[in-house]
């Protein structure tokens, strides 16, 4: 098993990536503590999912973009399993607005949900971790963080997961030597809803790939594996996208 023992925080993980990434490292032997800020039925199957195939979870609710909520999860998680290993920071909202019809409250909202939530997880992890001297934090980033593929239809959410990207590289030098701190960059992952899109915008977002398929669930998950147990990896973004990124160069 490649993460025994090791105790996970992963944040937003009552259901999609979250989820798969929380069931993916419970079977590699990790012990999970499930958070979600409303989703609490999601997150109790979760954990019972987990449980059922002999793993270790349990769940907190939390909203994140509170500092003392962050206490709690992180008090919550040493209570229970001594300490934090590896953390990561997938929680995250947007809206599909331009900025014309964006208002303040929103920028707001959409800041706290995918970066502030971010930044006070990796100050309490990087308080346990550099105590440690030993950890791991991944954050959630998106294609739409990476300078050239900002939509404008999710300016917010573009900026804040950008703004993800620069945390992620910020940390991993302040972190250094002890935690190493990266990012995934998801590109367009399968949900449910897309199958109720119109065949020609499925086409579309199909057709924007070089592998003319959405990204799973399942392989941001193993993305996540791959760079939770990665020694020499730190500061980076992983794209996970189908070669979305490299068709629109």
């Amino acid at each position: 098993m490649k993460l025994k023992n090791k105790v996970s925080i992963i944040t937003g993980s009552s259901s999609n990536i979250g989820e798969a990434t929380a069931k993916l490292f419970a079977r590699e032997g990790a012990k999970i503590v499930i958070n979600c800020k409303t989703n609490e039925e999601g997150a109790k199957r979760v954990v019972k999912e987990i449980i059922n195939l002999g793993g270790e979870a349990f769940y907190i609710k939390a909203d994140l973009s509170f500092e003392d909520e962050v206490k709690n999860l992180f008090d919550e998680a040493v209570s229970k399993y001594g300490t934090v290993d590896i953390l990561i920071n997938n929680a995250g909202h947007g809206y599909d607005k331009d900025i014309l019809e964006t208002s303040k409250e929103e920028w707001y909202k959409t800041i706290d949900d995918c970066l502030i939530n971010t930044v006070l997880c990796s100050k309490y992890a990087g308080k346990i971790m550099l105590k440690q001297k030993s950890g791991v934090i991944l954050n959630t980033s998106s294609i739409r963080g990476i300078s050239y593929a900002g939509r404008e239809g999710l300016i917010s959410y573009s900026a804040a997961k950008a703004a993800v990207i620069n945390l992620t590289k910020t940390l991993a030098k302040r972190f250094a030597p002890y935690i190493n701190v990266n990012a995934i960059a998801p590109g367009f992952v399968y949900k449910p809803m897309y199958d109720k899109f119109p065949k020609d915008l499925r086409d579309k977002l199909i057709n924007a790939t070089l592998n003319k398929r959405f990204v799973t669930v399942d392989e941001i998950a193993e993305g996540f594996l791959y760079l939770a147990t990665a020694k020499a990896v730190t500061g980076q973004v992983l794209c996970i996208d189908g070669g979305f990124l490299l068709k629109q160069e």
